[in-house]
């Protein structure tokens, strides 16, 4: 069975540039369209423009509105609240962090020397299934 990506958007909110592209380049070589965003403003603009967008990998920590902001406006929007989320982060969080990502997210990807593209795509590939 092959899972029909052509119309499922994504999209991708970081601020590191070069994550940003790199995660691009993979989500895009699984059949999806890719809309990114450097900001939580961005991000939320983009939603709001695009309510079909399907998965949201997001950086927890952005300059303007942080990724944790941009959760929280999901959640409360009725729209967009079922959209699953992927968090980012770079750093090791806090248990307490931890948890709160486990409570708002359905995953968490650290782009460390531990990233996993093969564990990103099924994340991916489950969350939109």
């Amino acid at each position: 069975m092959t899972q029909n990506t052509e119309q499922k958007q994504i999209l991708i909110c970081d601020d590191d540039d070069i994550f940003l592209k790199f995660c691009t380049t993979i989500i895009k070589k699984m059949g999806f369209s890719v809309l990114t965003a450097a900001n939580g403003d961005d991000a939320i603009d983009l939603l709001t423009a695009n309510p079909s967008v399907k998965l949201v990998l997001i950086d927890l920590l952005m300059p303007i509105r942080s990724g944790w902001e941009v959760i929280k406006y999901i959640k409360k929007h009725e729209d967009l609240k079922n959209i699953p989320l992927i968090a980012i982060t770079g750093l090791t969080p806090d248990p307490e962090d931890l948890l709160k990502v486990k409570e708002s997210c359905q995953a968490v990807v650290h782009k460390g020397a531990d990233f996993n593209v093969e564990e990103l795509n099924r994340m991916i590939k489950e969350l939109t299934g």
